[in-house]
């Protein structure tokens, strides 16, 4: 919650001051058809997941794991495909990492022993934005969706008791189809750059998980789960 606080002041200091910089003289650049390169850093909030299904006997594995909130980041590069009275409407390629701690971990609705616990995010999405037009010619309002391809690699280990067996799951996980939806609004600061702060959420396909124990040196189960988070961001935009 500390980051997200320190986010939202910032974006308050800028929208505050943005003014006195963003008075575009009438020779002024058009973005029409604009190529921009831009960034962006925040909190990836906390969310829960749930692994499920069973080992080689039938028995099955319910494996509850929500995270701390942490960082996220990405860039990306784009231009403003078309433009009018309207807004316009802008298409980007993103790449974003992030990078979430287990907080607890819960087997069959009994709290086991976290011994370490990590879930690490990348993904490369193509984004399709509406801005729309200024308002009091200053900020613009956006909404967006993007569709891309993630990986996420999984460190978690755990005892099941205090006796063991300890349990691993280091699996890495690529290829899978993930999506967004995007919310937020800029400002322009000059003729060429904009601060921006969005809202994200996230969400990748079903995936599999390998569930060893460690101490047989065996395969326990294989598991099947969905990722999904929320974060708040605050970036860039530069047009070149």
């Amino acid at each position: 919650m500390l980051k997200s606080t320190v986010i939202a002041l910032g974006l308050a200091s800028v929208f505050a001051v943005a003014p006195a910089f963003a008075q575009d003289g009438p020779d002024a650049p058009q973005p029409e058809k604009r190529f921009y390169v831009g960034g962006f850093l925040g909190d990836r909030f906390g969310s829960g997941q749930t692994f499920s299904g069973a080992n080689i006997t039938g028995q099955p594995r319910v494996i509850e794991t929500p995270t701390k909130a942490d960082v996220t980041g990405g860039v990306m590069i784009g231009a403003v495909a078309a433009q009018g009275d309207w807004g316009r409407v802008r298409v980007e390629g993103e790449l974003s990492a992030s990078q979430n701690s287990i907080k607890r971990l819960v087997l069959n609705n009994v709290r086991r022993e976290l011994l370490e616990g990590r879930k690490a995010i990348t993904s490369e999405m193509v984004n399709v934005m509406y801005d729309t037009p200024k308002i009091a010619n200053l900020v613009r309002l956006s909404a967006g969706a993007g569709v891309g391809n993630a990986s996420i690699d999984y460190d978690i280990r755990y005892n099941v008791s205090a006796s063991g067996p300890a349990i691993n799951i280091p699996t890495s996980v690529s290829g899978h189809l993930a999506w967004q939806a995007i919310g937020g609004a800029s400002v322009a600061l000059g003729r060429r750059v904009e601060l921006t702060t969005d809202v994200r959420y996230l969400r990748v396909s079903e995936h599999q998980v390998e569930r060893f124990n460690a101490t047989a040196g065996t395969l326990d189960s294989v598991l099947g789960t969905r990722y999904h988070s929320l974060a708040a961001t605050a970036g860039f935009r530069f047009y070149l």
